[in-house]
Formats: structure tokens, C-alpha cells, sequence
């Protein structure tokens, strides 16, 4: 809080403390002339009315939801049989799947992305050796 003898610009009421501190006096007001104000602009703000149905909705047009198909659903196939193994915080997901690398034809079982082509996989050894 800042200290200080200003005037109210609304009552020139005196304000001895501020939580800010101001650069000029213009503009200034007290807290009562402040609490006023922040009720005249409640007054002036229209209070939008809710709109009710004349008419209930009937309830035999809507159909009945069967919660037993929710858990049944088989999930979608990924592009490459690859599933994202869930990560620890800091780290990328890993996705596993079965794919072949184009250098040596070793399996590869683990990346660290979802392959949108596998034409040109490689394993960590033969892309080292590529860079």
C-alpha cells in the first residue's frame, strides 16, 4: 500500500492510502465514491431474460440410449499396428508395432514416432551409420 494525501475527484474526500501508486491526482476516488460507481454500472447493465418453452418436449420422440454399446466398441486400428505406449512426464510415447529395416532387415519392435511410411525404416544402428 502506498501512503499519501490525495483528494477524492468525485467528494474531495481525503485518501491516505492507495494499492497503487498513482501519477496524478485526476481520476482519483475514495472508496465510497468508487463503490458507487461500480453500483451505477451494475443498475445500467440489462439483465438478459431467460427463454422458457411454451410447450414441454415430448418425450416419446427421443430415442432410447443403450449405455452397454459404450464399452463394447472395438477401438479403430492404427495405420501400422502401432499402439502408443503411455510415457512418463519429460518423455515422447513410444509406439510398437513389427516393421523391417530397409539398411540390415532387422526387426524393428519400438519407435519413437507413428510411422506414416514404412519404406523407409530404419533401425537405431543403421541410422546412425546413415548420418
Amino acid at each position: 500500500m502506498y501512503q499519501g494525501n490525495w483528494k477524492c475527484s468525485s467528494c474531495g474526500g481525503a485518501i491516505t492510502e492507495l494499492p497503487f501508486q498513482p501519477r496524478s491526482e485526476s481520476g482519483l476516488t475514495c472508496r465510497a465514491c468508487y463503490a458507487k460507481g461500480k453500483e451505477a454500472q451494475k443498475a445500467e447493465q440489462p439483465i438478459p431474460e431467460m427463454q422458457v418453452a411454451s410447450e414441454p418436449m415430448p418425450m416419446d420422440d427421443v430415442p432410447d440410449f443403450d449405455e452397454s454399446q459404450i464399452a463394447s466398441e472395438p477401438m479403430p486400428p492404427d495405420d501400422f499396428g502401432a499402439a502408443a505406449t503411455p510415457a512418463t512426464p519429460g518423455e515422447k510415447p513410444k509406439f510398437t508395432g513389427s516393421w523391417k529395416c530397409v539398411g540390415c532387415g532387422g526387426d524393428i519392435t519400438s519407435l519413437p514416432f507413428q510411422p506414416r511410411d514404412t519404406s523407409n525404416l530404419k533401425c537405431l544402428e543403421c541410422f546412425k551409420a546413415s548420418r
